[in-house]
């Protein structure tokens, strides 16, 4: 039996979270007009608010507890996406176990006065900083303990997988998408080179870092014939979160 306890690796909270995310497919009988579900969750008005009648396209912004949340509405699916404030000087909202604290609140409070959905996803963007790529490499290895990379020679390295799972929801024939991606990404302020021959960002030597990156979509199949059980949508949501962190955690298992 493969031991998938997470020895040598960071806890949890060494993650941090450059972006949160809620996707909702809405039930295909759903109607939207200009809802004030910002209101309602947060207590007060967006500080802005983007309409497009055209497009039957909503998009509400404003801060809570220093993140920025973005709601955006449009025909047939639902964002709510937390990412870092702009007024902050960093890549990321903040260690990932914390943010995803008030995300989560938040968006259970939500699923309750929300409309019918068809499908719901949790994404994510996390983020742990590292060295240098030979000390990223070498970290990535742990949670892929399946793949071999060769940390000295190696670049551009990119893993994408997806390991569906029976949702364990009392909801007959729900299935769970378990989507990561991995790699490793130098972070810091630059200028961008428009040579003749390729664009390339060249980063000041101070401001460079290096991370590894773990891309995170927890979703409901899209196969699921009938509308979500409004009853469980809390209890789906929790198991796609508690997904999502046993990745960060264990790594890439079935």
């Amino acid at each position: 039996m493969l031991n998938h306890e997470p020895v040598n690796k960071p806890d949890l909270k060494a993650w941090q979270a450059e972006i949160l995310r809620t996707t909702c497919f809405l039930s295909s009988a759903t109607q939207l007009g200009t809802k004030d579900w910002w209101h309602e969750l947060i207590g007060k008005q967006p500080e802005n608010r983007i309409l497009r009648l055209k497009e039957s396209l909503q998009q509400d912004e404003g801060h809570i507890d220093g993140v920025k949340l973005i709601l955006g509405i449009r025909p047939m699916r639902i964002d709510w996406i937390a990412v870092p404030n702009e007024d902050q000087d960093r890549f990321w909202i903040g260690p990932f176990q914390d943010s995803l604290n008030l995300f989560l609140d938040l968006m259970l409070r939500w699923l309750k006065v929300g409309p019918p959905l068809k499908r719901l996803a949790f994404g994510a963007v996390l983020m742990l900083p590292v060295d240098d790529q030979k000390s990223g490499y070498a970290m990535i290895a742990k949670y892929l303990s399946h793949i071999k990379i060769d940390s000295e020679g190696s670049s551009d390295f990119f893993y994408q997988i997806n390991r569906r799972r029976d949702s364990k929801v009392e909801v007959h024939d729900l299935k769970i998408n378990r989507l990561s991606k991995w790699g490793v990404a130098k972070r810091g302020i630059g200028q961008i080179d428009l040579s003749p021959d390729i664009a390339r960002i060249n980063f000041f030597p101070a401001s460079e870092s290096y991370v590894c990156r773990l891309e995170l979509d927890i979703n409901t199949i899209a196969e699921y014939q009938n509308d979500l059980p409004r009853e469980q949508l809390d209890n789906i949501f929790q198991e796609l979160v508690d997904l999502g962190k046993e990745i960060a955690i264990n790594g890439d298992i079935p």
